[in-house]
């Protein structure tokens, strides 16, 4: 009994001890993506690097001070992604980087494609892959099924900017989407030697209440040698972007929406969020209809890509009303939280505008981070992949040749995905190579029997 007394007296002196020695940590915040940790800078945005000749962008001030590293070492986007976060201050990186309310569209568009398995075919002669595309009936071709998805205010992320990214794209031939809230205007953009002429730009636009002005864009589009209009559908408003509340994000000093100067000019607005929200609200028009592409199409003779389509339903309206093309899209996450994932969405879209015989072109953005996503996407029947953090990422990191770096491992990996899957061009991606979350591969063999 007392040596039973003993042992309990140590083992509670013990317990005391171990008690004694726990450490009590602060909760961590927890982000949408797994892979990712929160940013870790507290800078303002107006911080200015101490030791401005030692940056890329020694003058911007967007720029944190980067370690150096290893350009070889940079393997994939999210090693791009990593070193772009480091670099960025948490005004820029939070404004490219977050979703809607809690994010969790964000994190399934990218999660999505994990949930689907490829299925290899083998002995099938891959020893050339033609990753070449040939969109609107063969009236315009990339070289790969990547294309630069409209992303605002890229000179936050590098002095050059939206200038960089064009070029990139012109030298990758393929196309870059100039986003209407870009920070250069869109003649200096396509008029630089090495973009003009090339065809590898399209312009993403916002119908805005001033029809005028709206009308105004188009024609400097189409005027300046644009190749298509990527027309935003989703976006009657704004969606909830917390962190920048959180970070009462600007634009830092002399960057400017350059397209809309004149407008905000006229309209006394500002460059701050709530400038740049209560904009959107007076003008970007939340009683729009599919009929108001007829006002469009009677404007312009440029071809018509509906961006933001995520049914189909709206898919099919987007072909009775002429448009060349769709974009299935959430905005990147950053509208309506919980709605569907674009690689989720694209598979009734796609069958739906099958079933009428639509020679409407589909495209999907939204999560591409691999060359597997990309060979997903086509073989569920995008013609192409949209990508814009990626291209973002690479910009921060290392300006055009950053763009250019990010879109050749894109490139290199869909290559790679569909040699190791027995695909040797584009056009042989279908869905026999996919295995669909809740299916099996009885099922689906079985099936292919019937």
């Amino acid at each position: 009994m007392y040596g039973g007394g003993s042992q309990s007296r140590a083992r509670d002196q013990k317990s005391k001890k171990n008690v004694r020695k726990q450490v009590v940590t602060p909760p961590v915040k927890r982000f949408p993506m797994t892979n990712e940790a929160a940013p870790t800078s507290t800078k303002p945005s107006s911080f200015v690097p101490p030791n401005r000749d030692a940056l890329l962008n020694a003058h911007h001030p967007n720029m944190r001070k980067k370690k150096e590293i290893d350009p070889k070492m940079l393997l994939n986007v999210q090693d791009y992604h990593n070193q772009a976060r480091a670099t960025l201050t948490r005004n820029a990186y939070d404004y490219y980087a977050s979703g809607a309310d809690d994010q969790l569209t964000l994190a399934e568009n990218q999660n999505y494609y994990a949930k689907i398995k490829l299925l290899p075919k083998v002995f099938i002669d891959v020893s050339n892959i033609n990753t070449k595309v040939s969109l609107f009936n063969n009236t315009q071709s990339i070289d790969f099924p990547v294309i630069i998805a409209p992303t605002a205010m890229q000179r936050m992320a590098h002095a050059d900017g939206e200038l960089a990214t064009a070029r990139a794209a012109a030298s990758l031939k393929t196309i870059m989407c100039t986003s209407t809230l870009s920070t250069t205007k869109l003649e200096e953009i396509i008029n630089q030697p090495e973009v003009a002429d090339t065809g590898c730009m399209w312009y993403q636009l916002y119908i805005l209440k001033d029809r005028d002005f709206t009308k105004t864009l188009v024609q400097r589009a189409e005027a300046s040698g644009f190749k298509a209009l990527v027309v935003t559908v989703d976006a009657p408003r704004l969606g909830n972007r917390e962190s920048d509340h959180r970070n009462k994000f600007s634009l830092p000093d002399g960057l400017s929406l350059a397209n809309l100067m004149d407008d905000l000019k006229k309209n006394g607005e500002g460059q701050t969020t709530s400038a740049l929200n209560h904009y959107f609200k007076n003008q970007i028009d939340a009683s729009l209809t599919w009929d108001d592409l007829d006002w469009l199409r009677g404007i312009t003779s440029l071809p018509i890509i509906a961006k933001g389509v995520i049914t189909p339903e709206d898919a099919i309206k987007a072909h009775e009303k002429g448009c060349a093309g769709i974009v299935v899209s959430n905005h990147g996450a950053r509208q309506l939280d919980t709605a569907i994932s674009t690689i989720e969405a694209l598979p009734a879209i796609s069958h739906a505008l099958k079933s009428i015989n639509s020679t409407c072109d589909i495209f999907v953005d939204g999560g591409i981070r691999r060359g597997t996503d990309i060979l997903k996407a086509l073989c569920l029947g995008a013609k192409a992949v949209l990508v814009g953090r990626p291209v973002l990422w690479g910009l921060a990191v290392n300006g055009e040749q950053g763009v250019k770096e990010v879109l050749t491992i894109l490139k290199k990996e869909f290559e790679l995905a569909c040699m190791l899957c027995g695909i040797n061009g584009t056009e042989k991606c279908s869905n026999d190579f996919l295995l669909m979350p809740g299916d099996t591969v009885m099922d689906k063999w079985l099936r292919s029997k019937l």
